[in-house]
Order: C-alpha cells, then structure tokens, then sequence
C-alpha cells in the first residue's frame, strides 16, 4: 500500500477513500472533493480529545492548562471565537501565545459565533480571514489551523465550502461531560470510549456557573486512572489516518511536494 505522510490528507481532506474514516467525505459526481467532516477519532487506541469552545475568560483558559501539570503528555484543542479572544488579550495579554507553548491546539469557531446558516460563503471566507488576521497579530505569527467547529453544530452547505476552500476539516463531536450536577457529569466521562472527541466549554457565568472547569478538574485525573490519554485534534486525527492507510506518518525525504503537509 502507497505510504502518505499526514499533512498529504491534512491538505487533501476529502479523498474519496477517506470515507471509512469520516462520515461526510465523498467525491460528488461533478467529481469535486468534498471537505471532511470527524466526529470521532481511532476506535483501536486509548485516546480522546478534550476540546473546548468559545474560549471566553482568560482565567478559565489558565485554570484548565494547570490542571494538566501533573500530565506533560495530555494537552486540549480550543475552538476559540474572535470576540473571546479579543477580550482574553485585553484581559491578561499573551494568554493565547502561552496556550500554543504549553503545546494545545487552536481550531476555528468563526469571529461573532453567528449561525453558518445564515451566513453566505463569501462572508464566512471573509469571517475566517478575520480571525486568522486577528491570531496572527495576538500570536506574532500564521498559526497552523486545521480543524473548524461551526456554531451551533450547524454543518450547512457554506461552512462546508468554507472548510473545502481554505483546507479545514470540519469538527464535530461524540461526547460531552457538561452537566450542572457533577454526578451526572462523571456517569457520561464512565462511558468514555475510545477516539472520543469530547466537547466542553469555558463557562464562567451563571446560568452555568464554574461546571465545565470543576468538571474538568474530576475528570482528567478520573481518564488518567482509566488508561486514556488527552491528546490534541492533529494527533487524534493521525491515529486515525494511520490506521485507514497504515501511513508512517511524516514522510521522510518528500521534499517540495506541493501535498507535503507534515507538521514538525
């Protein structure tokens, strides 16, 4: 079997023979590639990813990077929206740069977190070159951004174009731990399998008080003790590259190729 490294299906995404590995992913019969779209990772290896949207107050952003201390190998994916960030940089500068060096991720959750439904295609092309404008200035540098949760799980027509056009896979999710009862919250982690992407927020304000953080602090320790490890989106999806094409990864000696993609 032809060896691809993972930044050729990282910039390919949508290959039609990625379609064991993604639920939305098909060439159509103008023979146009359609984006990809990952709701769960590698069922064959003990792995999840933790991911976080919205991303508002800088405190929470802090809070949860700490809890990983006592796990240098588990980091998080946040989907951050423009306004947050803004208001994150005005509240404790450099936050996002210590984000990225602490070794998490950063996905795309459009600039105002407006509906993608109502949103035509050129205008979330324009919301997406906005928000890169905007992390490149907070981080002094192009940020690597490969995957795009839209608002609201709406997956319409014009944020899948939005992910064809500017090389993004479209995340979703197969579960969530958020629940004001903490009980509650630890019976749904008991189900963890998996590949599971995981969905949590950065709440902070009544109606949802502190849960996502205090549920964050039970659970890691609770997956850790269960044999999983928290990885980023970019791992969880090279596992599950790996395993539908036995891919090594990053190919040695590729070169110049226009699909070399590998991220060192």
């Amino acid at each position: 079997m032809t060896t691809f490294s993972r930044r050729d299906f990282l910039k390919l995404s949508g290959a039609a023979a990625l379609s064991a590995a993604f639920s939305s992913f098909s060439v159509n019969h103008a023979g146009t590639v359609e984006p990809a779209v990952i709701y769960h990772g590698s069922r064959a290896y003990r792995k999840l990813a933790m991911t976080y949207d919205d991303c508002w107050h800088p405190e929470v952003l802090q809070q949860l990077m700490d809890m990983l201390d006592p796990y240098p190998d588990f980091h998080f994916t946040f989907f951050a929206i423009g306004d947050a960030v803004e208001i994150d940089e005005a509240l404790r500068p450099g936050i996002w740069k210590t984000v990225l060096q602490r070794g998490h991720e950063l996905g795309y959750h459009t600039y105002h977190h407006v509906d993608p439904q109502v949103m035509s295609i050129s205008s979330l092309l324009a919301d997406f070159d906005q928000w890169m404008t905007l992390m490149q200035r907070v981080l002094g540098f192009v940020p690597q951004v490969h995957f795009a949760r839209p608002p609201y799980d709406d997956l319409s027509l014009s944020w899948q174009e939005l992910c064809r056009m500017r090389g993004l896979v479209a995340t979703l999710y197969s579960a969530g731990y958020e629940s004001p009862n903490m009980d509650e919250s630890m019976r749904l982690a008991s189900k963890a399998a998996n590949g599971d992407i995981v969905q949590m927020h950065t709440y902070q304000d009544p109606p949802h008080g502190r849960y996502d953080v205090d549920i964050t602090a039970k659970v890691v320790p609770y997956l850790a003790e269960q044999g999983f490890t928290l990885v980023t989106m970019s791992q969880l999806y090279d596992d599950l590259l790996r395993e539908q094409f036995s891919s090594n990864g990053c190919d040695v000696g590729a070169g110049d190729s226009a699909t070399r993609t590998c991220m060192e």
